[in-house]
């Protein structure tokens, strides 16, 4: 009996031991409450800012000044968040390159726009995709009126 007090008023004390040394551990790292990023490019008010963090792309270009009016948004992810140091570069459009063309999509007049291809041709072309619609850019050379050359002229201005 007394070996199981013995054992029992042992085992209090070093549970008593141990309690009183835990401590709580944290894991997050301390750090800055701010990123510091650089943006540039198609903007008004290009440099480095200082944004929150959580702080998206789109908060960067609004803390910019905006976008500039030639701007090309396709390739950005607006709603990315923002790591310390990043560089943010806004591309402009291109003016000289011009839209493609969706030949099973385009209306009469955006057909008429590809070299060689007037009110016949491209009613044509029209006529052709509510049958079968185009599979492969080369699929329009089954157009008639439109064979190799033609072709030629058009396949980069050109999509499905």
């Amino acid at each position: 009996m007394t070996k199981k007090i013995l054992t029992l008023l042992l085992l209090l004390m070093f549970s008593y031991a141990l309690a009183g040394r835990y401590e709580p551990v944290r894991l997050e790292r301390p750090g800055s409450r701010h990123v510091r990023i650089e943006i540039k490019g198609g903007i008004q008010n290009p440099g480095t800012y200082e944004l929150p963090t959580g702080a998206t792309v789109e908060d960067a270009i609004e803390e910019a000044g905006g976008l500039h009016e030639n701007a090309d948004l396709s390739r950005i992810a607006l709603l990315a968040e923002l790591r310390p140091d990043d560089l943010i570069v806004i591309p402009l459009a291109d003016p000289t390159q011009a839209a493609l063309v969706s030949i099973n999509a385009a209306s009469s007049e955006q057909l008429q726009t590809l070299p060689g291809v007037g009110p016949a041709i491209a009613a044509r072309i029209i006529e052709y995709r509510e049958q079968t619609p185009f599979q492969a850019l080369e699929d329009i050379q089954n157009v008639k009126g439109i064979g190799e050359k033609m072709f030629e002229k058009i396949k980069e201005q050109i999509c499905l």
